[in-house]
């Protein structure tokens, strides 16, 4: 990397931690404005989410909760 590059530095969202806590929270050191999944020092990847994947993930789960309760088929 030259000297005039800057690197991510995003931290993993609180809710995507994963032990040790420590290490879950070490920044991106992939240069600034990569377009894969955040990538830390010790080669841990997390994707980028915004909070409309996060919602509708919610919803997806939510719905298939519901269904799983009411003995509906095709539950995942």
């Amino acid at each position: 990397m030259s000297a005039d590059k800057y690197l991510c530095g995003a931290r993993r969202p609180k809710w995507q931690e994963t032990s040790p806590l420590v290490a879950s929270r070490l920044p991106c050191v992939l240069e600034e404005g990569h377009g894969e999944a955040h990538q830390d020092a010790m080669g841990q990847t997390w994707m980028v989410t915004t909070p409309e994947l996060v919602f509708a993930l919610g919803v997806l789960f939510a719905s298939e909760e519901l269904r799983r309760l009411l003995g509906g088929e095709g539950a995942l």
